[in-house]
């Protein structure tokens, strides 16, 4: 079964100035994909494909 959890990536254009990156690490949180990523579409269209693809 495929992790529903993406983490934030890198290569991601505001991930080393993401203000809800930091706030989630200061308060200890997951570091998890959100729409402020410019992949957040693409890695949400991953995750729906590989959950369809287990429905089959």
């Amino acid at each position: 079964m495929p992790n529903n959890k993406i983490n934030c990536c890198e290569t991601c254009q505001v991930y080393w100035t993401c203000e809800t990156k930091w706030y989630r690490g200061e308060k200890g949180e997951e570091n998890l994909c959100c729409p402020v990523c410019n992949y957040f579409k693409i890695c949400t269209e991953k995750i729906k494909k590989e959950k369809d693809s287990l429905k089959k």
